[in-house]
């Protein structure tokens, strides 16, 4: 029998969050496929730094919501409500966006086919995850659930073990990849680059339960926000100086996602007014369906507002390089987005697939 859950606050702040920063990264795509000949270009690559933790966030809030499952669950009855959860909006939206990928263009996340549509393509394109490769976020939390019994059982009372785990996580995806960054040597070999505690971003799941459980001190945490301050300072100047000083890149946003995430937190426990923390309750629960319809919003917006689409790619460079599309797109995409999902969410139909 599933147990009450007491509702923790600033995961819905962080959901909110989150799915922002998702839409910030992808109306700043310019970062990525511009280059310095574009005039926003580097407002582009700072939104890119500041907005980083977003899926990041999400992986830690599934980590805090669901890894001492065990105490509410059962494990047949915590892969029922994942599957619900994601598995079937995931294959359904993959599914439309594979017809829609046929004759349609949408950016950033799908993939054209203008081969046709085929059982045997969606089968490759989907085992790939070449329909809509924002997707990558399924396959990265459907792997976290596949793992979760084994990490559940040492929620309670091993609770060391686990953020040793994360400490393996950090030394092997931050340290020694920076420090081969400085070196300009691959420190991580192609035998040890994804052992099993350091892959499919364990670390951002574990770390996201080991925060709600208050399970580190406040001085760790002070330490730790401090240093995730002071690795998204590198990245800022590292923008601001065109990459001149190799010693402010090469590492991960694993610190700073941690220090937002403790920040957040902070901040939420002290929010003391009831309407306020219903607000991003109610504005939380979109936050997946914005996720998975933004592709065809950002369309539409280009298509409206600058009559251009991905079909001719140096005109929607220009596009990307508006002021209006990196900042004003993502502010209407989330206003308007909130209030569609959550209508559509009220038919039960619709809510099954649009979670």
């Amino acid at each position: 029998m599933t147990k009450s859950v007491t509702r923790l606050h600033y995961i819905d702040v962080l959901n909110c969050i989150a799915i922002f920063f998702v839409l910030m990264l992808h109306s700043s795509q310019l970062a990525n496929f511009g280059n310095d000949g574009y005039s926003r270009m580097q407002l582009a690559k700072l939104l890119q730094v500041l907005c980083i933790p977003a899926v990041f966030i999400f992986f830690m809030n599934s980590g805090a919501t669901l890894l001492n499952y065990r105490n509410r669950q059962t494990t047949k009855h915590f892969f029922e409500r994942r599957g619900q959860r994601v598995l079937v909006p995931f294959i359904f939206w993959s599914v439309i966006y594979y017809f829609f990928d046929t004759k349609y263009r949408a950016f950033p996340g799908p993939i054209p086919h203008p081969e046709g549509a085929s059982l045997h393509g969606f089968i490759a394109a989907f085992l790939n995850n070449n329909i809509n490769n924002l997707f990558w976020f399924f396959y990265a939390i459907i792997a976290l659930y596949l793992v979760a019994p084994i990490l559940s059982v040492l929620a309670d009372k091993h609770k060391d073990t686990l953020c040793y785990v994360v400490v393996i996580y950090f030394v092997v995806n931050d340290i020694l990849a920076y420090l081969g960054h400085l070196i300009g040597k691959n420190i991580v070999t192609e035998f040890i680059s994804q052992p099993l505690l350091s892959s499919s971003f364990v670390g951002f799941f574990i770390m996201g339960y080991l925060i709600k459980e208050n399970y580190f001190s406040i001085k760790i945490q002070n330490f730790l926000i401090i240093a995730g301050c002071i690795t998204l300072v590198a990245s800022i100047i590292n923008v601001l100086t065109d990459g001149k000083y190799i010693f402010l890149s090469g590492y991960s946003s694993f610190l700073y996602s941690v220090a937002l995430y403790l920040v957040v937190k902070r901040v939420t426990t002290r929010i003391k007014q009831e309407r306020v923390l219903k607000f991003f309750t109610l504005m939380s629960g979109a936050s997946l369906g914005i996720y998975i319809l933004h592709p065809i919003f950002f369309a539409i917006f280009d298509k409206v507002v600058f009559h251009e689409t991905i079909n001719n790619w140096q005109n929607y460079l220009v596009v990307m390089n508006s002021w209006v599309h990196i900042l004003i797109l993502p502010v209407v995409s989330y206003a308007l987005l909130v209030v569609l999902v959550l209508c559509l969410k009220k038919i039960k139909l619709i809510a099954m697939v649009l979670p």
